[in-house]
């Protein structure tokens, strides 16, 4: 499958998510408007009826696991973003924004470790 398609669809269901843990946890605010920034950049490679399918299951999981707890969140948050790292690395090679991207899902992945409520 497309490396392309297949960003946009991780950046889709990433924002879903970010935008789902923020309805609970305000600390997911800036994290979500960061994904919906690396969904639009994937948007300009490739488009799919599926983006916003993707974004509405992924908010409504997000929901769900910010009302079970802080450490579902940081749990699923853990695994989403590790995942996405690794699929940054292994797919795109010295792309300048993609680097960008990599360093905004490190900062997330960083939120997995420390307390959310501010």
């Amino acid at each position: 499958m497309d490396k392309y398609l297949l960003a946009l669809l991780g950046e889709a269901g990433a924002s879903g998510l970010a935008k789902g843990f923020s309805i609970r946890y305000k600390a997911f605010q800036e994290a979500y408007l960061e994904e919906k920034e690396h969904w639009k950049y994937f948007k300009e490679f490739r488009t799919s009826f599926l983006e916003i399918p993707v974004f509405i299951t992924l908010f409504m999981l997000g929901l769900l696991f910010s009302f079970i707890g802080e450490r579902a969140v940081r749990y699923l948050n853990r695994k989403a973003e590790q995942g996405a790292i690794n699929f940054y690395k292994e797919r795109f090679r010295d792309e300048e924004k993609i680097k960008e991207i990599l360093n905004d899902e490190l900062k997330h992945l960083s939120m997995s470790y420390r307390n959310l409520r501010q």
